[in-house]
């Protein structure tokens, strides 16, 4: 970011990432094209699994979901889009961009994770940090779990003003507790994810 940028509170670029992502997983716009590329995918596999009764549910809740992280300031969606049914994962993995709301760093917002919500880094280069939070929430009057896990990495040249958060959420049965299986694997899949994370050079028409 450069001076004039900081100066006027402007909006750092994210620069082009990686990930390895595992077979059936891709990677979406958090946009009205993203959106639909989503919901035709999703309603192609629920007419296939003969349940087009769930259509509109699922139309309502991507909508919601798509809003949010636009509000939210995300750069990117990764969802399975393509999987047998006995091999479906409840996750979705969110990057969204972080600033600094004073304009200093967010030092301070880091050591909060680390002291109360025990953040800590993911891989021994320390570049990024990860931490765990479950809860529930109501689906069309049915309570469901998530746990989220999330990992921080600040964006390159804005002196750790801003960072990329992903949120790992996955949805499981109320009361499963995150040692449980399967929701113990979906973690281990979330940090594999994760680990392969890593910044790419700037090339011409890169995002």
């Amino acid at each position: 970011m450069s001076l004039r940028d900081e100066l006027l509170g402007a909006r750092p670029e994210v620069p082009p990432f990686q990930l390895i992502l595992p077979p059936g997983w891709v990677e979406h716009a958090p946009d009205q094209v993203g959106e639909q590329a989503m919901l035709a995918r999703a309603s192609d596999r629920l007419r296939r699994q003969h349940r087009p009764d769930l259509n509109a549910q699922l139309r309502t809740l991507t909508r919601q979901a798509f809003a949010d992280l636009r509000r939210l300031d995300a750069v990117a969606y990764f969802v399975q889009d393509t999987a047998p049914d006995d091999a479906i994962m409840p996750m979705s993995i969110t990057a969204t961009r972080m600033t600094a709301p004073d304009g200093g760093t967010l030092d301070a917002q880091v050591s909060e994770l680390i002291r109360s919500h025990g953040a800590r880094a993911l891989n021994e280069d320390r570049a990024m940090i990860r931490w765990e939070r479950s809860g529930t929430h109501e689906v069309n009057g049915e309570r469901i779990g998530s746990h989220t896990v999330s990992y921080l990495t600040p964006i390159p040249g804005t002196r750790r003003r801003s960072a990329l958060r992903f949120a790992a959420v996955i949805a499981h049965p109320v009361g499963t507790a995150p040692s449980e299986h399967p929701l113990a694997g979906f973690i281990l899949v979330a940090d594999a994810i994760m680990g392969t994370f890593a910044w790419m050079p700037r090339t011409e028409g890169a995002r």
